[in-house]
């Protein structure tokens, strides 16, 4: 398995010349500020196995620093190193095969697997989870499992289209081929045809024109054919138009005349029903005469009858509007004397009534004035109560202001306390703060002498290294039998020489060592400043926040005591006053409880409660018997004014002139007068409905009459019409249809004659008509055949054919083979969809992992083909629906979904032996404990799949965390820092130890 050993980055954005970064085969940390050149180790590793740079493009000429010559990568594996070079003329060069490191992958693939299963570039924001779903679909169908076959099937429409385009064309241009195939035998057989037809001697055509116009004019027909027909001279096409006009003309007329002699047939049946019908419609005529004239009889004698029934009806009208008459007189005197009555009784309950009030007023008086004494009894109790009980409210509060008083006590010495004990925090503060102020200044005269150390240690380690590499140089540049000195010249003999150079050597330690020891006193001494400074500041922040908190209890008790002054009870401004204006209002009211309870005494005992309620359920009772007491006087009253003013209204119109019983026996009178006219009535109407039904059944028989002559005149009627129809007058007789007949059978005889005549001219007509096609038929054919013979050009068609059946058969076996093969991509595609979503469960066992918020934990990828473009989205539940990511999750959400779905992808794809993670700050929007989820799970990337993790970030607490941790579980780790110089960025391996537990 590969391993990234190393890089080195010279000129690459801010890094300076040469920088070196050794890798751990387990985890890199690169620590450093934003805007220092994290993202620029990425990138770099990016150039160095494609010699691009995705993100840039075509501007690769950015990665230069300043104005440099060039910029340059190297990647150092395990097995080999890649290289890549470029210039300030824009020329890339690389170097290395990376073959091994990418098997079988084209090169133009590296950039997007780099980014899909090595986590490259990882939060670029148009990336699988944070992508539009045809921009997303794009991206996964580049995998090189399917990206073959989404090329293939993208391409494959066009293909087919095309291969339809062409096999509709040369569809087309083979029936164009059999179209003229046909219509070359068409010709050849017409040709033959009217050659074979024009055989024999022929009449000249206007002879043929004479017999024609003589046939017409004995059959009179010249007039129905247009003259311009059989005017000289004559052509083919004018004399065949004569001749078929004129066979036509006869032919109607024989089917005319076959008409009517076959119609004659029907002659001799028309004659025979014409005779009948004629005979049964004078009877009819007959009976409706004699139908009608007794009809009227009976209606004559119904008139009568209806005449008497009408004088009865009146009579009886009279006598009921006399009846009702003297039913009104007789019913105003049987009012009049009701009414009369009916006052007495009202009087009789008025008076009643009147009795009834006055015993229910005087009861409701006694009992009223007996409960407002018993009320008036109570509400003196009641007011005295009142009073007792809002003194003891009183009393109350003021044993609440003695509380009061001995709080506000107690809050004033508080106060005092509080006072002293910030006079005295202010001496200690004042004193802390001379302290911190020394200790600052020792430290201050520390830096000075660690930078002074420091310096010098430095200048004497970088002569030290010069001197030293000078005299080793010399040394091991010095021939072994030389024997003076290179620098004095003196000659010490070679045994002597070898003394001075080792001795010289040995010399240089001790100096080196002083100052080493020198800086690393100042260093101890300043961390020991340091923690002074910490410590006097601690006791200065422990001083001020002390006197914070004094001057916080200090507010409170003061506002505590303003409170108290203020205090509606107390109401004084110190604690005198309020104890004697307390001590005062308590004798107050002392004196007047004593007051109430002697008043109290002199009053009337107290009513019970059962008493009172008894005496007010008595008067109430009273009130309601009054209530019910006048209200029925006043009915009693009202009833007798309605009975008053009834009897008024009866008298009010002149008196009667009869009595009771004369009425009466009137009344008798007409109601017998009336029965009687009644069974008049019933037996005139009697009579009237026998003579109406009488008249119905003559009225149905004179209908049905009618109805019978209206369908004989209209059977006359059809069969004259159908005599008219045989082209005969008149009526329907014998003599007229025998002479009909004999005239029909001489026109049809001389009809037939003609039609012969023509049948043998038309033969004639026929074969000239041969001729002619004949003629031009053989022209067409040679026009089409030009210089070759009629059996060549047949079989140069026949070639034609044959080629293109060849072609589209061709054709059809291409284009059946693009529908297979379209069919053979989809199936793949489906499978490279189904193994895409296998990478969903291990995803959100990671979400499960890195994301906090549960329904995250159920995102879900759909793959999938819409209009032949692969389509992606990624989308979460919300609710009862789902919705997509970008829509729902925040910005570190949306970065944890797209790194763990890149880290399954990792998981599932694994393409180059070369297993890396290259997280560029993964962790920026987590707070330590979110990102320790995101450091577990690269952890057990390390452990469990062996990857190689380089991760950058500017959190120093997060890099310590990750180390921290990898080194606890024996992970190798290293962490590098990212300096700026005046130089350009350089990489200092940091030096954190794992922390023994």
């Amino acid at each position: 398995m590969s391993k990234l050993d190393s890089i080195i980055l010279s000129n690459m954005r801010k890094f300076g010349p040469d920088v070196t970064i050794e890798l751990s085969p387990g985890a890199t940390i690169l620590l450093a500020p934003n805007g220092t050149g994290k993202t620029t180790v990425f990138e770099a590793i990016e150039f160095g196995l494609t010699g691009k740079i995705a993100r840039l493009r075509d501007d690769i000429l950015h990665v230069i620093r300043d104005d440099q010559e060039f910029a340059k990568v190297s990647l150092n594996f395990t097995d080999l190193t890649a290289t890549s070079h470029v210039t300030a003329a824009g020329e890339v060069s690389r170097d290395g095969d990376l073959t091994a490191l990418f098997p079988g992958i084209p090169a133009n693939d590296v950039p997007f697997l780099l980014r899909l299963t090595h986590l490259l570039d990882q939060r670029e924001n148009e990336w699988i989870v944070k992508a539009e779903e045809k921009e997303a679909g794009s991206q996964l169908a580049r995998l090189p499992i399917g990206r073959d076959g989404s090329r293939a099937r993208t391409t494959l429409p066009a293909v087919r289209r095309s291969l339809t385009d062409q096999k509709a064309r040369e569809e087309e241009v083979l029936i164009d081929f059999e179209k003229e195939l046909n219509e070359w035998n068409r010709l050849i057989q017409e040709r033959d045809a009217a050659a074979a037809g024009a055989v024999g001697a022929l009449r000249p055509r206007d002879h043929l024109v004479r017999a024609i116009s003589q046939a017409a004019t004995q059959t009179q027909s010249l007039d129905q054919i247009p003259t311009a027909l059989l005017s000289e001279p004559v052509s083919q096409d004018t004399l065949a138009l004569a001749y078929s006009a004129l066979v036509e003309i006869l032919h109607a007329k024989v089917e005319r005349v076959r008409g009517l002699i076959t119609g004659l047939a029907e002659a001799d049946g028309l004659i025979e029903n014409f005779g009948s019908e004629s005979s049964r419609l004078e009877t009819l005529n007959a009976q409706l005469a004699s139908a009608t004239k007794t009809r009227d009889a009976h209606s004559k004698v119904r008139s009568e009858s209806a005449a008497l029934l009408q004088e009865h009806q009146a009579n009886i009208l009279l006598a009921q509007q006399e009846r009702i008459s003297v039913g009104q007189e007789l019913e105003r005197l049987v009012n009049e004397a009701s009414a009369r009555q009916q006052i007495d009784h009202r009087n009789k309950a008025l008076a009643e009534a009147a009795n009834g009030v006055g015993l229910a007023e005087e009861q409701c008086r006694h009992l009223r004035e007996q409960h407002e004494r018993h009320q008036q009894v109570r509400n003196q109790h009641a007011q005295v109560d009142s009073q007792l009980q809002s003194l003891d409210q009183s009393e109350k509060r003021m044993r609440e202001g003695q509380r009061l008083v001995v709080e506000w006590e107690a809050t004033e010495e508080r106060l005092r306390e509080n006072r002293r004990e910030s006079d005295l925090l202010e001496e200690v503060l004042e004193h802390s703060g001379a302290v911190l102020a020394e200790k600052r200044a020792a430290q201050e005269a520390c830096k000075t002498s660690e930078s002074a150390a420091r310096t010098h240690y430095q200048a004497l380690s970088s002569s030290t290294d010069a001197i030293r590499q000078a005299v080793a140089s010399i040394a091991a540049h010095l021939p072994p039998d030389h024997d003076s000195c290179p620098l004095c010249l003196q000659p010490h003999g070679v045994a002597t020489l070898q003394e001075r150079v080792a001795k010289a050597l040995q010399a240089i330690n001790p100096n080196l060592t002083s100052a080493e020891q020198q800086l690393r006193a100042a260093s101890e001494a300043l961390i020991a400043s340091e923690a002074e400074v910490a410590s006097a500041l601690e006791a200065v922040q422990h001083c001020q926040a002390k006197r914070a908190e004094l001057d916080g209890n200090r507010q409170n008790l003061e506002r505590q005591i303003v409170e108290l002054r203020i205090d509606p009870i107390l109401a004084s401004d110190s604690v005198l006053l309020a104890k004697e204006s307390l001590r005062v209002q308590l004798e107050g009211i002392a004196a007047t409880r004593r007051n109430l309870i002697d008043r109290r005494s002199a009053l009337e005992p107290l009513i019970a409660p059962e008493v009172l309620e008894q005496s007010q359920h008595a008067y109430e009772g009273a009130v309601n018997a009054l209530d019910q007491a006048r209200l029925q006087h006043s009915e009693a009253l009202t009833r007798l004014d309605q009975a008053v003013t009834t009897l008024s209204d009866l008298t009010s119109s002149a008196p009667l002139a009869r009595t009771l019983e004369e009425l009466t026996i009137q009344r008798n009178q007409l109601d017998q007068r009336i029965s009687d006219l009644n069974g008049k009535v019933d037996a005139v109407q009697s009579e009237l409905d026998a003579q109406q039904i009488r008249l119905l059944e003559f009225s149905s028989t004179i209908r049905s009459t009618e109805e019978e002559i209206r369908q004989a005149q209209s059977q006359l009627a059809s069969l004259r019409a159908g005599w008219q129809g045989l082209a005969l007058t008149g009526d329907p007789l014998a003599e007229t249809a025998q002479a009909q007949a004999s005239a029909l059978t001489a026109t049809l005889s001389d009809l037939e004659n003609h039609l012969g005549a023509l049948e043998i001219i038309g033969i004639e007509i026929s074969a000239w008509a041969k001729l002619n096609e004949s003629q031009l038929a053989q022209r067409l054919i040679d026009a089409q055949r030009l210089d070759r013979s009629e059996e060549s050009f047949f079989a140069h068609l026949n070639d034609r054919i044959i080629i293109s059946r060849r072609k589209l058969s061709h054709l059809t076996e291409l284009s059946d083979a693009m529908g297979s093969l379209d069919s053979f991509l989809k199936r793949e595609i489906g499978n490279v969809q189904k193994h895409v979503s296998k990478v969903v469960p291990r995803w959100q066992a990671l979400l499960k992992r890195v994301v906090r918020e549960s329904r995250f934990h159920e995102a879900s990828l759909k793959f999938f083909n819409a209009y032949n473009k692969d389509r992606a989205e990624v989308s979460v539940p919300l609710g009862n629906k789902s919705a997509p990511v970008p829509d729902v999750a925040s910005e570190a959400q949306l970065t944890d979904l797209q790194l763990t779905f890149l880290l399954s992808m990792a998981l599932s794809h694994q393409w180059s032996p070369w297993k890396a993670l290259l997280l560029d700050d993964p962790t920026q929007h987590h707070d330590l404990v979110h990102a320790s989820a995101v450091f577990d799970v690269l952890r057990d990337y390390i452990v469990d799949h062996g990857f190689q993790v380089v991760i950058a970030t500017h959190d120093a607490l997060q890099a310590r965390y990750f180390l921290r941790k990898l080194q606890n579980d024996g992970i190798d780790a290293k962490i590098w820092k990212l300096v700026p110089t005046e130089h350009g960025v350089t990489a200092e391996e940091g030096h954190w130890k794992q922390r023994i537990r």
